[in-house]
């Protein structure tokens, strides 16, 4: 009976090892290139020295006379095991729970159908910078984008030409930024970047590489019987900076918008701005 018994243990704690590396091998593919990814390599490896030892007691303890004494190491053995597998199966539920919380906030913060962030993540991240830049006396400067004669493009080329075009907007964008800035589609086929440490001046010059890029892209659309052809669009911007009177979310929006509406009215394709004074504000910021 005791036989048996250890043999039973010796024969589960192999097949529980083996199925600890089922777990930990997932657990690796979900986890990024880097340290951590690193450290469950020696993980495995390590699981199989341990099933390696493992095989070499069971061959040894196979044939050989047992008591009640000569369980207790078959017995670490197989609690043993059920620790790994316990350990890789609950780390692997850890990571793929932490994966689905990450895919939850990036849906919560970009706009699906651009992929760039939406109106809600800019809120909460404006609050944070133009509290900073009034800190540390820093530049910051907005741009609201709008693509001209963009409704014409939905109703002669269907909507999901139109948003073809979106998408590639904010493609062209995105490449004339720095990683510190935020790109945000605002609604329907407005944009606000938020350029971070930017001066009026620098975010002039940013907002024109921006329109120059746009007015010379050619947009390529397919048609319903399948043929491609291209189109061009601009766009206008209107541009905001923090500065004396400008200290507030509201108010940064609201000159941006006003900017948009002036570069609209003197004929579109085209950049619009008021000369605001450098960034030396010490009101707290509102969040309207």
């Amino acid at each position: 009976m005791i036989s048996l018994l250890t043999k039973c243990l010796l024969l589960s704690g192999v097949l529980i090892l083996v199925g600890a590396l089922l777990p930990v091998r997932r657990l690796i593919g979900l986890l990024p290139p880097g340290r951590s990814r690193s450290n469950w390599h020696v993980m495995a490896a390590l699981v199989v020295v341990f099933i390696v030892g493992y095989l070499c007691h069971a061959v040894i303890a196979w044939n050989s006379r047992t008591d009640i004494i000569s369980l207790i190491v078959p017995g670490v053995f197989f609690f043993g095991a059920c620790f790994v597998w316990l350990t890789s199966n609950l780390s692997l539920q850890t990571a793929i729970d932490l994966n689905r919380v990450g895919v939850l906030e990036r849906e919560a913060a970009t706009d699906p159908l651009t992929g760039v962030f939406n109106r809600r993540y800019l809120d909460l991240r404006l609050v944070d910078e133009i509290t900073r830049a009034q800190r540390y006396c820093l530049p910051l400067s907005l741009l609201m984008l709008d693509i001209d004669h963009f409704k014409p493009i939905n109703d002669q080329h269907g909507h999901q030409a139109g948003d073809c075009v979106l998408i590639s907007v904010s493609e062209l964008i995105a490449g004339q930024l720095r990683d510190s800035d935020v790109l945000t589609r605002y609604g329907g086929d407005e944009f606000i970047v938020m350029l971070t440490n930017t001066s009026s001046q620098g975010s002039s010059g940013i907002a024109e590489r921006i329109r120059s890029t746009i007015a010379s892209h050619c947009f390529k659309l397919t048609n319903a019987p399948g043929e491609e052809h291209g189109i061009r669009v601009t766009a206008s911007i209107g541009l905001a900076s923090l500065g004396d009177g400008v200290d507030s979310i509201g108010t940064l929006i609201r000159i941006a918008d006003e900017n948009l509406y002036h570069a609209k009215q003197e004929g579109r394709n085209q950049v619009s701005a008021f000369a605001d004074p450098p960034c030396c504000a010490t009101s707290e910021v509102s969040p309207s």
